[in-house]
């Protein structure tokens, strides 16, 4: 519990969660994107430390390097009137009083052993590997001998350990107290950032991400699609640039789809290749066309083909058939959100004769597992049927948003400007 008289501006539902630390020991707040929830965390630390001498804090996110990223320059920054000593190797930041405020990574529990904290923030939680066994074995013991206190912040991300902090402190079990806020709750944030948010993003990550809702990662991955988003197939202009993704196998299903993206940003889906133990010199041959700017899941990359006695990459192997692919960005949920609110706002066709990604997206679910990777904790979707989603994902990631079609000079009278006329009015019909 924070006792202090030392003064301090807090927008009103912050200062809420604030006074509650006068009270109870665990508070939890889940807040959406932008809410303040870590300026809240840094300033409760550093007011903390101020008032007991002595003293000893704790900044705890699921990784080091994320602590840094997230935490160490606001630290600096509200405190540099102070003068304190800073630690840049450590993360740390030492009173004139003697306190003392270090920031971790919860991915080595073995460094979080042994210490007795007056106070401890949490940061995201839900997050962190093996969270539970964090929290029981090693994070509340440490807080024992001082009867110190905990301040647990994160944004939604499915029912999960966040989930269940915030269920216990609404029955205030144990000494615990949850609040849960949306971004709009922020007085300084624009009503209207967050209402251009809400048309551009998928529906359920609009609401886990600015309204704190613990939506459940199950059924569809895109619940967007639609028939809508199908169209009869037509001609493709030379004129329109075209990208192209691989989603490659040794052995298994190459999944690979070509696209264009019109003048007014549309991606359309035009020609799909989908085949079982397949030689990449044999998907090379089919998939080959001029102009297509080619991407590919990175971990191609990784050399596990023998062939003659050296070890070759499937990148290798498609680069040698003149196939020269760009390794795609592959973070999966940032994927996943852009992927949706394109589909969302319409800024997706596909070809009716993609007959095999149209199965996949009807079809592509959440898995019931989690990612643990780096020490993340995050929903990941069911890895079955997928290798057309994936490559539309990458497509959708390398961000090219008009055709060459936008930059040519438009003479009305010309034969390219009486072509571009015909295919607006013949894009009228169709779309």
């Amino acid at each position: 519990m924070i006792q202090t008289k030392i003064k301090v501006h807090f927008h009103s539902k912050q200062r809420v969660v604030w006074e509650a630390l006068k009270l109870h020991r665990f508070v939890v707040l889940v807040a959406g994107r932008r809410f303040g929830k870590t300026i809240l965390a840094i300033i409760t630390l550093i007011i903390a430390a101020l008032s007991h001498n002595g003293s000893l804090y704790w900044y705890v996110a699921p990784s080091y390097r994320q602590a840094k990223m997230i935490a160490w320059k606001l630290i600096k920054s509200f405190t540099s009137f102070l003068k304190p000593k800073y630690n840049e190797s450590e993360l740390s930041v030492t009173f004139s009083n003697g306190s003392v405020i270090e920031l971790k990574g919860a991915e080595n529990e073995d460094s979080l052993r042994g210490t007795g904290l007056w106070g401890l923030v949490i940061d995201e939680f839900a997050s962190i590997y093996n969270n539970w066994a964090v929290w029981n074995e090693v994070l509340r013991p440490a807080l024992t001998d001082k009867k110190g206190w905990t301040l647990f912040i994160g944004t939604p991300k499915g029912k999960d350990a966040l989930f269940e902090l915030y269920i216990r402190g609404q029955h205030k079990d144990a000494g615990y107290l949850s609040f849960k806020y949306k971004t709009i709750d922020n007085p300084y944030i624009d009503p209207e950032e967050v209402e251009m948010a809400k048309q551009q993003m998928s529906e359920r990550y609009f609401r886990q991400e600015y309204e704190a809702s613990f939506e459940d990662f199950v059924g569809l991955v895109y619940p967007e699609f639609s028939q809508k988003a199908i169209i009869e197939p037509f001609y493709v202009q030379t004129h329109y640039s075209r990208i192209g993704a691989i989603d490659p196998a040794i052995s298994g299903t190459t999944g690979v789809l070509k696209a264009f993206v019109d003048e007014k940003g549309r991606l359309v889906i035009y020609e799909e290749y989908y085949e079982q133990n397949v030689r990449v010199s044999e998907v090379a041959k089919i998939i080959r066309e001029n102009s297509v700017r080619w991407f590919i899941d990175p971990s191609s990359a990784e050399k596990n083909i023998v062939k003659e006695g050296k070890l070759y990459s499937l990148y290798n192997e498609y680069s040698e058939n003149d196939i020269r692919p760009i390794p795609a960005e592959n973070d999966v949920e940032a994927g996943i959100n852009r992927v949706a609110e394109y589909f969302k706002s319409g800024k997706i066709k596909v070809f009716s004769s993609c007959k095999n990604l149209i199965w996949e997206l009807e079809r592509y679910h959440w898995s019931e597992e989690r990612e643990t990777r780096t020490g993340m904790v995050k929903p990941k979707p069911y890895k079955k049927d997928d290798h057309l989603v994936d490559s539309l994902r990458y497509l959708v990631m390398s961000r090219m948003s008009k055709t060459e079609f936008d930059d040519r000079p438009l003479n009305p009278n010309s034969a390219w400007g009486q072509l571009q006329a015909a295919l607006k009015e013949k894009e009228a019909n169709e779309w």
